[in-house]
């Protein structure tokens, strides 16, 4: 079988190469067309500035799923886990090009970390050729990565609760913010929960 001819996306001021671009990654169902990694990377291009105001300039994990995701994978628990279908990336890996940027971390046990740190709009759409699907971006920006300038609430579904448990508990919670003056922007959070970020001062 012939291999697939790489394609290019243009992000920005940049043309980023994408190999295999007709691997399936999302499979189609009864509601929704079959996705290819060549239409992840195009849509992280087209949400381009939109997606850098949310993960500009701060380091990023990246959940990477090089085969895609199918109904019953797993993510990997931790770098000892062998099993998963997908994977956390932390540290930037060997041969990124020159443009993606990277800042130093240190996590809770004191390791630190160089991070991806988008700084353009071509650096997810090269994410995407690496199988990232989702990024996960710190609290904080790269010019001050010891202090936080947003606060995150995080509604995750306890046992014998669910989504519409979360959505009623955000919507209380932005009345409460709403009462303080504070505007809260909420997103959906792994397939359950809700995260509500608010902007504050570093």
């Amino acid at each position: 079988m012939a291999k697939t001819p790489s394609a290019e996306v243009v992000a920005g001021d940049r043309a980023v190469r994408i190999s295999s671009p007709d691997r399936v990654v999302y499979e189609a169902t009864d509601s929704t067309p079959e996705v290819t990694k060549l239409m992840v990377a195009q849509f992280f291009a087209d949400v381009g500035g939109r997606l850098m105001r949310a993960i500009g300039e701060r380091p990023v994990a990246l959940e990477r799923w090089p085969d895609g995701w199918r109904e019953g994978m797993r993510l990997a628990t931790g770098p000892t886990d062998r099993e998963g279908d997908g994977f956390y990336q932390k540290r930037a890996p060997k041969g990124a090009p020159d443009y993606l940027e990277t800042v130093q971390v240190t996590f809770p046990s004191g390791r630190k970390a160089d991070e991806i740190c988008p700084t353009e709009p071509a650096v997810p759409v090269w994410c995407a050729q690496m199988g990232a699907l989702t990024f996960h971006p710190w609290p904080v920006r790269r010019l001050d990565v010891d202090h936080p300038d947003e606060l995150r609430i995080d509604l995750d579904p306890q046992p014998g609760t669910s989504f519409a448990d979360a959505v009623r508990v955000a919507g209380v919670a932005r009345e409460l913010l709403e009462e303080l003056g504070i505007t809260g922007y909420p997103k959906t959070s792994g397939n359950r929960g809700v995260h509500i970020y608010i902007r504050i001062r570093p």
